[in-house]
């Protein structure tokens, strides 16, 4: 059971990236700097996208709804990893992990409609909609948050199958290497900045592979 959660996590992770890259990746690199503020990040993804074509950017964001579906059944295997006598803060963490990344999900597949307006030159619709996603992110990263929180105590506190050092691989704390990935040189910056929030977790299912006993 611990690896069908764990292959599944994994290929969520693999199609959620899949579909970054169908989205919006191109030879040419996004213009925002690593001072740029969140609407200034997005408005770079959207110009990039608004040239790319209709169906690889519907394509794009089916996948999103699709990803998260294998995702929540890959988070599951916190419970599994989990002592008995910690399961219900292992089933929070889960719970609250699935709701993060339906979020995730949502606000992948929305991503087209800025692509789609944007080709349109609907100006002011794009910028609501940009607005409107930072909503949806606000969730997205308030469960992710307390899901791996409690992830990183579990594991802190030997609750787990898993080596109290896995939490280097917590996607949580890889999530914060972001700011280093924006640095990355034109070409490489597309594809490991722009679907870092999915590669954090093929990293974490790939240590979980390796190292679960």
């Amino acid at each position: 059971m611990i690896t069908f959660t764990l292959t599944a996590g994994l290929f969520g992770g693999l199609l959620m990236f899949l579909g970054d890259m169908l989205m919006y990746y191109t030879p040419k690199d996004f213009s925002y700097t690593a001072k740029s503020s969140a609407e200034e990040k997005m408005q770079s993804i959207t110009d990039v996208m608004r040239d790319l074509p209709i169906k690889r950017l519907t394509a794009a964001g089916v996948i999103g709804p699709v990803a998260a579906f294998f995702y929540c059944i890959g988070f599951y295997h916190i419970v599994l990893i989990t002592n008995e006598t910690m399961h219900a803060v292992a089933f929070i963490a889960f719970l609250f992990l699935c709701l993060g990344i339906i979020c995730g999900g949502a606000y992948h597949s929305h991503c087209s409609y800025l692509g789609l307006l944007g080709q349109n030159k609907f100006d002011e619709a794009r910028y609501t909609t940009i607005a409107y996603f930072s909503k949806i992110a606000f969730v997205l990263y308030i469960g992710e948050a307390v899901g791996f929180v409690l992830l990183l105590f579990l594991v802190i506190t030997k609750n787990t199958l898993l080596p109290q050092w896995m939490i280097i691989l917590n996607p949580g704390v890889l999530f914060l290497l972001k700011p280093f990935m924006n640095r990355l040189p034109k070409g490489m910056r597309v594809i490991v900045a722009g679907g870092w929030g999915n590669l954090i977790f093929v990293i974490y299912y790939i240590g979980l592979f390796i190292f679960i006993p």
